[in-house]
């Protein structure tokens, strides 16, 4: 059995048109015995430092082009156990290594979890006897209520743009890394953003006023689940 590195891409925003496409199972392939396809690893949340439980996996091969219709094949399916370890077995086709890709779709509580929108992994890369490892943090969601003061001052020449982002942990993938926002003098001033709970949140302040640019930083720490009051005033 050759070990290799998964190369993983994350797609976001990406929408297939699949309602000429058709879905089928393949589960069987998961009882391959020779020549196996297998993926392993953990799904973590709190910046990779509590496992996931009982989150269903299933491994499909995609191969609806873009604007086009196909077919869906589900490979194979798991549950992570209660430390997050999941284990996926499958024989992967001659007809799926000629053309179409593999992904790993994951089911999430949505309101709890701040990347459950995706629910995916893309493998951009796969084999035949080859064994691929993830390590995949899903950050819990957390909400920060933003008010920007002063938006009336933003005209022509001017700006104002937040940045609140949260990297990956040490030795593994996610989703989601944050998010640009800019703001205008239509934007309302009162606003509910989702943000990554339990882990550092890096929030960059962005101004340009009559042609001067400067940038402000601060971490914040926001409790999953939780709802926070923050200001930022144009001006100040």
């Amino acid at each position: 059995m050759k070990i290799g590195k998964l190369s993983l891409g994350l797609v976001l925003g990406i929408f297939l048109f699949v309602s000429c496409s058709k879905e089928e199972d393949d589960l069987i392939s998961q009882n391959c015995e020779i020549d196996c396809t297998q993926i392993i690893g953990k799904i973590m949340t709190d910046n990779g430092t509590v496992p996931i439980s009982d989150v269903k996996l299933t491994v499909k091969w995609d191969n609806i082009p873009y604007l086009g219709s196909g077919t869906i094949r589900n490979k194979a399916t798991t549950r992570t156990d209660s430390e997050g370890n999941f284990n996926l077995n499958f024989f992967i086709r001659d007809d799926e290594i000629e053309a179409g890709g593999f992904r790993i779709e994951y089911e999430l509580n949505e309101n709890e979890y701040l990347s459950s929108h995706l629910n995916r992994i893309t493998i951009f890369q796969i084999a035949r006897d080859t064994t691929l490892n993830i390590n995949y943090n899903i950050p819990k969601k957390a909400f920060l209520n933003l008010s920007l003061l002063n938006l009336s001052d933003i005209q022509s020449g001017n700006h104002l743009a937040t940045d609140f982002s949260y990297e990956s942990p040490s030795g593994f993938d996610q989703s989601i890394t944050g998010q640009v926002i800019g703001w205008s003098n239509e934007s309302e001033q009162n606003n509910l953003i989702e943000v990554a709970g339990n882990v550092p949140v890096e929030l960059r302040i962005r101004r340009t006023i009559n042609g001067v640019s400067t940038s402000e930083f601060e971490t914040l720490f926001l409790e999953a689940g939780t709802t926070s009051d923050y200001t930022i005033d144009f001006n100040n």
